[in-house]
């Protein structure tokens, strides 16, 4: 069953890039969810993974990821702090 959450998506609208690569743009009004490309997150084919799976990035950095070109450290960086500033904000709870 896959995880689908609309709140989870939209608060991404307006924050900053939480990937911040060579190539950030910095302008947070290009900022999305992200979902990552991994099978284990629940990509499939024609299928993106769970809405619980990805981070905020904006569109340089989602484009750099899409095509294969950054590393491993950046995305769980980027995950991480997804999940803090969601913390920060009370879109996630605990």
């Amino acid at each position: 069953m896959r995880y689908r959450s609309p709140k989870l998506l939209s608060s991404a609208r307006g924050e900053e890039c939480c990937m911040q690569s060579e190539n950030c743009n910095g302008n947070p009004e290009t900022t999305v969810f992200c979902h990552l490309n991994e099978q284990f997150a629940g990509k499939g084919m024609s299928q993106k993974a769970d809405d619980c799976a990805g981070f905020y990035g904006c569109s340089s950095c989602h484009q750099l990821y899409d095509t294969g070109h950054v590393e491993g450290w950046m995305v769980l960086r980027a995950y991480y702090r997804t999940i803090r500033r969601m913390l920060e904000t009370g879109v996630l709870r605990v």
